[in-house]
């Protein structure tokens, strides 16, 4: 008599998702999902009928004690550092519970970004990158090639892992739009690594960029029933795709296939400038079907020579179509050190002054040190400035901060302002005593308490506040007339 088939019950936890976190579908899970998938493992929902199979489900915060006592395994990624500064209950019971603790499997970059290589990075990156393919209970299932163990690199997504989640998130949030990464992109990297070692980055002792999985190990094929593809679009995490000496051939299939497409990690904008393809590569992304924003980075402000190379290259070849530029900041920031801090906000606002003479929208990423610094409230406002095209357009960093306090007045107190102030006619009407029985709003209240704590400084950072996208924008930059 043939031995029962053993059955299985597995759970995947997106831990970032956890405590909303992030607004994309977590990779590694998809692909770990599909694996299942492939080996006859049903997904698990509230509707499914599931006895005497094997089944995998997403779990959520929303997943009870008795549900999690009932699971065989569960595989648990972390992408986000800050998630496990303050872990959501699910993630803690996960981590704590004796009973639990034993079925739990956990990696992703999340647990160890932050590390430095003295403390450690080196070793547990090495153990993450394998932790998968050395997992005993993966290990005894198949992967599409017939031999055993999961291959992270070709291994085809389940895009519907996320489906139930999304469903009844549709139903309570009112942007139809906010879950669209879930639904409308198949998603992969086709390069792996960087040769920047930038100490921020999780690629910090990689020497180089090389291809990775094949377009056709992640590009989902499904159609509806008319017969259009049910993910149109791709987007690519490649950690620096422009430095891989194949990013021709790989950019042509992602031509060919005739998708729109976009790389979410942001472009390596200096290789313009230090290949000597730069203009090859500028031609041929900016004639691509490419999907939303071109975004590139621009995290260091001693690369501005090179940034302003490569622009005069980028804006020739692509004048009209949006152009977005990472600003990395906050990185190793203290509450003792006045002067990184201020240096850091001063050059913050020394590439946003490249960026807007040169037509480019900039997109504040704050290191999570940010939240140490002597007065960490300004990398958020200038983070809302920033980070919304209107605002960025339209006003300068200090008619934001004013509007805010303008905008606060007009419909909680029903003062209307005909004008926006500058800041010495706000000065006037604080010492006059305007503000005596009024709040300032917090915005307001945080720009000028960051100016007049930097007193000695105070007319350069004013005159960076006061910096107005249309009025430096100057095309004649990349003319070639």
């Amino acid at each position: 008599m043939p031995s029962k088939k053993k059955i299985y019950k597995v759970g995947l936890v997106d831990a970032d998702l956890l405590c909303n976190g992030t607004r994309h579908p977590n990779l590694a899970l998809l692909k770990i999902a599909g694996y299942f998938r492939d080996n006859g493992f049903v997904r698990k929902t509230s509707h499914s009928n599931t006895e005497g199979v094997s089944t995998y489900e997403l779990l959520t915060n929303e997943s009870n004690f008795e549900q999690l006592l009932d699971l065989d395994h569960i595989y648990v990624s972390c992408v986000f550092s800050f998630t496990l500064d303050d872990p959501p209950l699910l993630l803690t019971t996960l981590m704590t519970d004796k009973k639990l603790k034993r079925k739990v499997h956990m990696g992703g970059t999340g647990s160890y970004a932050n590390l430095s290589v003295e403390n450690g990075f080196a070793e547990k990156r090495e153990e993450d990158m394998h932790r998968l393919e050395n997992d005993v209970f993966l290990n005894k299932l198949e992967n599409k090639s017939g031999a055993k163990g999961i291959d992270m690199r070709t291994q085809m997504p389940d895009y519907h892992l996320y489906d139930e989640f999304v469903s009844v998130m549709e139903a309570v949030k009112s942007s139809a739009k906010y879950y669209k990464d879930y639904k409308e992109y198949s998603i992969g990297f086709l390069t792996r690594g960087c040769f920047r070692r930038c100490p921020f980055c999780v690629n910090k002792l990689e020497r180089k960029a090389m291809p990775y999985s094949n377009l056709n190990d992640f590009l989902d094929q499904e159609r509806d029933e008319k017969g259009r593809l049910v993910r149109p679009y791709i987007y690519l995490w490649d950690d620096n795709f422009l430095a891989t000496p194949y990013w021709e051939p790989l950019l042509d299939e992602l031509i060919a296939t005739g998708r729109p497409f976009q790389f979410r990690q942001g472009l390596d904008e200096r290789l313009l400038a230090q290949n000597r393809r730069g203009e090859d590569m500028a031609r041929k992304l900016a004639n691509a079907n490419y999907h939303g924003d071109f975004i590139f980075a621009f995290d260091n402000w001693f690369d501005r020579k090179l940034i302003e190379k490569a622009l005069k290259i980028w804006k020739y070849h692509c004048p009209k179509k949006e152009t977005k530029f990472y600003l990395f900041c906050g990185f190793q920031q203290t509450p003792t050190d006045d002067k990184k801090f201020q240096l850091d906000i001063a050059q913050i606002f020394m590439r946003i002054c490249v960026l807007m003479r040169y037509g480019c929208l900039g997109y504040i990423m704050r290191h999570e040190d940010y939240k140490k610094a002597p007065l960490s409230n300004i990398y958020v406002q200038i983070a809302r400035w920033c980070n919304q095209p209107g605002f960025y357009r339209n006003l300068s960093f200090w008619e934001y901060c004013y509007k805010n306090q303008t905008y606060w007045e007009e419909h909680t107190l029903g003062i209307k302002h005909d004008r926006l102030k500058s800041y010495e006619e706000f000065l006037e009407d604080l010492r006059d005593g305007y503000y005596d029985d009024k709040k300032i709003c917090l915005t307001l209240k945080t720009c000028h308490d960051f100016l007049e704590s930097h007193k000695a400084h105070k007319k350069t950072f004013l005159s960076f506040f006061n910096m107005s996208f249309k009025k430096m924008i100057n095309p004649a930059l990349w003319s070639r007339e």
